[in-house]
């Protein structure tokens, strides 16, 4: 069965493999992900770049007319940056200290 809803004036349907959002003016701009929130961010994203309140996404200067939203996220992960690491660490020392004689 194949279910569909309208968002900001795309139709997202499911595929069997993958969502996609298909204009429902006749553009034929199609965006597509196996994540359906990865749709609608996108969506989202492309709507707020139109409007002028964030840059375009490098996705949106594509030549194609069939956006991979999942393929275009991980071209852009950094994979040369080491991992941080989320528990500080410290060097542990001796410390010197003097004895005191205790009465």
């Amino acid at each position: 069965m194949k279910t569909s809803f309208e968002y900001r004036s795309y139709v997202v349907s499911f595929d069997g493999a993958a969502y996609r959002a298909d204009s429902s003016d006749g553009e034929p701009f199609t965006i597509r992900s196996r994540n359906v929130l990865r749709v609608t961010r996108a969506i989202d994203t492309l709507w707020n770049a139109l409007g002028g309140k964030i840059p375009a996404p490098v996705w949106l200067h594509s030549p194609s007319d069939l956006i991979d939203v999942d393929a275009a996220s991980e071209a852009m992960v950094v994979v040369d940056r080491p991992a941080v690491s989320v528990v500080p660490s410290f060097p542990i020392a001796p410390v010197a200290a003097a004895l005191q004689a205790v009465a």
